[in-house]
């Protein structure tokens, strides 16, 4: 029997939902002849084999955790040593568990901007997630927003602003600000999650909330506020040469834009502690009511930024629909979604289980690639 590491934790303002993504998903997964082992990643980026039978959400909780739990093993990495990880012992490190495969399932922080899948893979390890390179490009906002016009992808125009920009020329970042025209949406530019996300209406609110948003991060995006646009979503699930799409789904929100709380906290989704569905659990209408020619645009650009950043796993991109103009944007990629976009795919008649064993072979397959040159032409083509 093989072990698949499930990746998840780290140092992230979404750590706690990546934890809620890693019980769901194992208390979902029903393998056959793979052992599934839980590998934690603390916010002070130790790893830790966890015993998930016992353990609860709460005991990764701030206050609650201990690296000194006994249904944790602090496990270490050591240069050379592929696929293998060690523990102490009164004699030194002692191996502990091997595994040439990991899902992951961090959201946020260096579990989804390629830092931990580069260290992964250079310790022998593939992961399900895409390249060090295309994880980058998805979790910075304005770095993928340049790549999307690049690639004649609609994306709303905005501009980024680093803390040292604001504290040291704050009257020209105002001045551009103004220059777009309120409302604007102010963001950070590597976060996800609906967290450090604003509206603002007017100079006096964009002046008091982009100093919150700098909280969350030294570097956020300005954008154009979409006045009554729909957020839509579509999930692909594969790698580049060789995938498949959902359908699209439409989240219900409640405020100017989806929230933490639409996302996390509506529908069935009581509370992280209380329910551990995470999104699949949050009001949406799926599939969402479209004009036939807008789902297929939608569905032809997800496809075109699948393939041409070469993303592998599975992956959530975010779209905005204009109605009153007949336009569609994208807002970004989730290349490590919550709950690994699982819901997405039910129609497709594909559960957990199938979602699991199809990133594990998009994991060990990911060095045997063929390139499918019918597909790169006719999604390179159309417009």
């Amino acid at each position: 029997m093989k072990n698949v590491l499930l990746v998840f934790g780290g140092k992230s303002y979404e750590h706690d939902i990546s934890v809620v993504t890693a019980f769901q998903i194992y208390k979902k997964s029903r393998l056959v002849d793979v052992n599934l082992v839980l590998l934690y990643v603390s916010r002070d980026e130790r790893f830790f084999v966890c015993n998930m039978k016992k353990l609860d959400i709460e005991d990764f909780s701030v206050k609650k955790f201990s690296g000194r739990n006994s249904l944790l093993k602090e496990v270490f990495f050591v240069s050379g040593e592929k696929g293998k990880m060690f523990a102490k012992t009164h004699f030194g490190l002692k191996e502990y568990i091997s595994a040439n495969t990991a899902i992951f399932a961090c959201h946020g922080g260096d579990g989804e901007n390629g830092k931990l899948v580069t260290f992964f893979e250079k310790n022998g390890i593939n992961c399900s997630a895409g390249s060090s390179d295309a994880l980058a490009v998805c979790m910075d906002k304005f770095l993928f927003k340049s790549f999307a016009k690049g690639n004649n992808i609609p994306v709303v125009a905005g501009f980024k602003v680093t803390k040292h920009d604001y504290d040291f020329t704050r009257d020209l970042v105002i001045k551009k600000a103004k220059r777009y025209g309120f409302p604007l949406i102010i963001k950070t530019n590597s976060g996800g999650s609906s967290i450090g996300v604003f509206v603002a209406n007017t100079i006096e609110e964009f002046e008091q909330q982009i100093v919150q948003a700098f909280e969350f991060d030294d570097v956020v995006l300005i954008e154009k506020f979409v006045t009554g646009a729909r957020e839509l979503n579509v999930a692909v699930l594969g790698e580049s040469s060789k995938f498949e799409i959902s359908e699209i789904d439409e989240p219900i929100k409640t405020n100017q834009v989806l929230t933490f709380a639409d996302k996390y906290l509506s529908g069935d989704g009581k509370s992280q502690k209380g329910n551990k569905n995470l999104m699949a659990a949050s009001a949406r209408k799926f599939p969402a009511d479209l004009p036939k020619n807008i789902e297929q645009k939608i569905k032809l650009v997800a496809k075109k930024i699948f393939v041409l950043l070469e993303l592998r796993g599975v992956v959530r991109i975010d779209f905005l629909y204009d109605e009153k103009n007949n336009k569609i944007f994208v807002c970004e990629v989730n290349a490590i979604p919550g709950s690994l976009a699982f819901y997405f795919f039910k129609k497709n008649r594909i559960i957990v289980n199938d979602l699991m064993e199809k990133l594990i072979d998009t994991a060990e397959n990911q060095e045997i690639k063929t390139v499918n040159q019918s597909l790169y032409v006719d999604i390179l083509t159309k417009k």
